[in-house]
């Protein structure tokens, strides 16, 4: 199972990352450690399953998770038009796919256990986006729908929603999130509204570890995430964005 910072993720039968009362590292004092469990129960008993995948950008690139598109234009610092390598982000997964490949000239992706041919690269696995996390988060009664004005001078409506969620995964701005519906072993057999969140912003407390120490630094001390909370910005049926995929 993937490791991450000592922390071991359940994959779904579907191979979707899920942490589960994860409470972090076992220095954490536990009273922390208490209340991360309470949120995730909270979650689990009155929230709704969703699927969370980090959007990729030139911070992943230096970490060295990810890297730019072949379709990334140096000159424009952008990709093409359409660029179904990272649905357009400009970035994409260092990790390859082991059974699909694209064309080296004209994009196109195709699924094979063996390469096409001499034209053809892996291609990459997780395409703009991060693996998928399974959480449950706690969505508002109703949504607020207003209107703004786009690029072209059409009128957008666009829906928004602060939501909550636990504290692990860290969620940031521009990632995608997917409601999704489960059937009885866990695996996703239905996707709906699919939003990008914004204003994405942990709620924190500060204290000492176990042993009383704390972390050095301009902060002054060490900062405990119990849970996040976005907004939720909703996603036209015609967008690119409807086409990550969400069985990874």
């Amino acid at each position: 199972m993937p490791i991450v910072e000592g922390l071991v993720l359940n994959p779904t039968p579907q191979g979707i990352l899920f942490a589960s009362r994860y409470a972090g590292e076992p220095n954490i004092s536990g009273e922390v450690r208490r209340r991360r469990r309470y949120v995730y129960d909270a979650m689990r008993r009155v929230g709704s399953p969703a699927l969370v995948k980090h959007r990729y950008n030139d911070v992943d690139v230096r970490h060295g998770t990810a890297t730019t598109s072949p379709a990334f234009d140096d000159v424009y610092g952008h990709t093409y038009s359409f660029d179904g390598l990272s649905h357009g982000v400009g970035y994409c997964s260092v990790e390859t796919s082991d059974d699909e490949w694209y064309h080296t000239t004209t994009g196109e992706i195709v699924t094979s256990l063996a390469s096409p041919g001499a034209s053809y690269a892996a291609a990459p696995k997780y395409r703009g986006f991060g693996p998928g996390f399974l959480v449950y988060i706690i969505e508002p009664d109703a949504a607020l729908d207003f209107f703004r004005l786009g690029e072209t001078g059409a009128l957008i409506k666009v829906q928004t929603a602060q939501a909550i969620a636990p504290w692990y995964p860290d969620m940031q701005d521009n990632d995608l999130l997917t409601n999704v519906e489960l059937d009885a072993a866990g695996n996703i057999v239905a996707t709906t509204e699919r939003y990008e969140l914004k204003m994405a912003s942990p709620v924190a407390v500060r204290g000492n570890d176990k042993r009383g120490r704390r972390e050095s630094g301009a902060d002054g001390g060490n900062r405990f995430v119990l849970n996040q909370r976005f907004e939720m910005s909703l996603i036209p049926s015609d967008h690119p964005l409807m086409a990550v995929e969400t069985d990874r």
